[in-house]
């Protein structure tokens, strides 16, 4: 077992010997004599490109990287209308892009009246008292909403319940969204909107929670949660394009620049085509699809979509795109409703006896759904969460890629966060023969919602979560994403927990994690930008810094390879630049 004195001291010796053995490139030419309109000099450009690596300035001339080299000779093409910036001998690198990030509900979510997310409250009874000051300016009948509590967080240290709500909010309906988007809580009022008794049954794919007698409890999980959805106050493409537009450029001020956001609809489309009309949008967006319960559908979303749904196909001017769909296998590691050879934890150390969680279909619907979109050449992201969702998934690519040998759509495992051996071989296989097999994974998790999961998965299987480091020494292939609003977007939050591998409160203890699959700053940053940008079709744009590309960049406030792992997450951009345009300026 590695300590996490000896794992600080071996990353960091890990990314200083990767910089000592990379030299500056010979200098690329100039795509044209014109002076380039920005140069950024004295830097470390980590280029992600292979056989050179690290530069140490890059010129950008328009919408693109013009130049590539070292500093005196990067400097000698500035002319009296370059802007010059001297970083310092900090890092450069190519835009973050985030493979699985909810913008647009996320977005949304930032504008909610009612604040429940960690630290703004520490307890259930922080909660009651926020509802009850609002309940008090509402109207009888009118909805109390809001996400992303988590019990891990409070000083309970247990779920709300409905009985929680029920005093301070008689007259109104509540709905409260677990951090998981999982799962939720609705008082009595909301259940009795939503035509929920001690008979109704639980839905295909869903739980509803009961307490002892039988009546239910509040508690909503996975496909159980439509039955309140169905009935809250629908939410409009106008809602959206006005929640986007407020929000995008807190994407820029963490440095990415390209988003995959992987559930939406009609009208999250139609926003962010709007948004992107209007000329607000920063970050360049693709989009998955929701795959609907039934084949027909399925079928219907198919014919509706095929005809934009062309990512290697993208224009220099797109930046709203149609990459494919996103299909749900399990739950999730905190509602314990994911897909599982064994039952779940509890605890840390006991066992949930007779819970190895869920489908959200049946097994044979799911697989056709899968063989259905694969046939027509379109991209899939399947969620698949717990080691036998992952298994299926896995099975499944290989069978559809056996009978109809496509390439490149680049398939993807979303969360994956308990791959076995199984399923680790297929990837490996899968990725070198039809580019597919991919998994898209949250560092993040293991801090954000990691005291959840560590009791949710105990003490053996929390070693084997995200096994970054197996990925690498097997040369697997991963993407890296925030699944914001789950865990928050910013990526040092990653850069530092997949070094690290600490939950925020270590309520099990300083590393229930273990950190034999920690990786270095390197391959997370690999992950976030050239292979990410892979898993978007992007790599002929972005992700790498090399003349010709786009000039999607970030210069940060430090050098990300010579900083301790603690500071990683205090790293923070000073300049974002998309598609050559400075998006994000610190300070300003």
């Amino acid at each position: 077992m590695i300590t996490a004195r000896r794992l600080r001291r071996f990353l960091l010796v890990c990314s200083v010997a990767w910089i000592g053995a990379c030299t500056d490139p010979a200098p690329e030419p100039a795509a044209r004599e014109a002076p380039p309109d920005l140069v950024i000099i004295n830097a470390r450009i980590v280029t992600m490109r292979a056989g050179a690596p690290v530069a140490g300035a890059v010129a950008i001339s328009g919408h693109s990287i013009s130049a590539v080299g070292t500093t005196n000779e990067i400097r000698a093409l500035a002319g009296p209308g370059t802007e010059v910036i001297d970083l310092g001998g900090n890092t450069v690198t190519p835009g973050i892009i985030d493979t699985h990030n909810h913008f647009a509900w996320g977005a949304l979510g930032e504008r909610a009246a009612l604040d429940i997310e960690y630290p703004a409250v520490t307890s259930i009874e922080d909660i009651r008292n926020r509802i009850r000051e609002i309940a008090r300016e509402l109207e009888p009948g009118e909805w109390i909403e809001s996400s992303n509590w988590d019990a891990a967080k409070f000083e309970e240290q247990r779920d709300i319940l409905a009985s929680d709500l029920d005093d301070v909010a008689p007259e109104n309906p509540v709905w409260l969204l677990h951090t998981s988007a999982h799962y939720g809580v609705a008082n009595s009022a909301a259940l009795a909107v939503a035509g929920i008794t001690r008979d109704t049954a639980d839905p295909d794919g869903g739980v509803i929670g009961r307490d002892e007698d039988g009546n239910p409890n509040g508690i909503l999980a996975d496909q159980a949660m439509g039955l309140i959805s169905s009935v809250t106050p629908p939410v409009t493409t106008d809602d959206f394009v006005r929640a986007i537009t407020a929000g995008v450029r807190g994407l820029s001020a963490e440095g990415i620049t390209a988003i995959k956001d992987p559930e939406i609809d009609q009208r999250h489309w139609d926003a962010y085509q709007q948004v992107a009309e209007n000329g607000d949008l920063t970050v360049r967006i693709a989009t998955l699809w929701r795959v609907p319960d039934t084949m027909s559908e399925a079928r219907d979303l198919l014919e509706r979509i095929a005809p934009i749904t062309m990512p290697t196909e993208q224009g220099d001017g797109d930046l709203v795109v149609s990459a494919g769909v996103k299909i749900y296998i399990d739950g999730s590691g905190t509602a314990r409703t994911a897909w599982m050879h064994d039952d779940w934890s509890v605890d840390y150390t006991e066992t949930d006896e007779g819970n190895t969680g869920l489908t959200y279909l049946e097994t044979d619907v799911l697989f056709d759904q899968i063989r259905l979109f694969h046939e027509a050449g379109i991209h899939i992201g399947t969620h698949a969460i717990g080691d036998r969702a992952i298994d299926f998934t896995m099975d499944s690519y290989a069978r559809v890629l056996d009978d109809s040998p496509i390439q490149g759509l680049r398939h993807s495992i979303i969360h994956s966060n308990l791959p076995t051996e199984h399923a680790m071989n297929l990837m490996v296989n899968l990725q070198r023969q039809y580019d597919a097999g991919i998994p898209e994974v949250q560092p993040a998790f293991l801090w954000w919602i990691g005291d959840t999961y560590v009791a949710n998965f105990g003490v053996d299987r929390s070693l084997r979560v995200l096994p970054l480091r197996t990925f690498a020494e097997r040369g697997i292939r991963w993407a890296g994403s925030s699944d914001y609003d789950v865990s928050p977007y910013a990526p040092r939050h990653a850069f530092w927990a997949a070094s690290a591998r600490q939950t925020m409160l270590g309520t099990y203890g300083e590393n229930p994690w273990g950190t034999d699959e920690s990786v270095p700053i390197h391959d997370t940053l690999s992950a976030y930008t050239a292979s990410a940008a892979r898993q978007l079709f992007l790599e002929d744009k972005v992700g790498v810094i090399e003349v010709g590309k786009r000039a999607d960049i970030v210069a940060w406030d430090r050098d990300l390879y010579a900083i301790p792992v603690d500071e990683l997450k205090e790293a923070r951009p000073v300049l974002t630049l998309m598609n050559g345009d400075a998006v994000y300026r610190a300070g300003q």
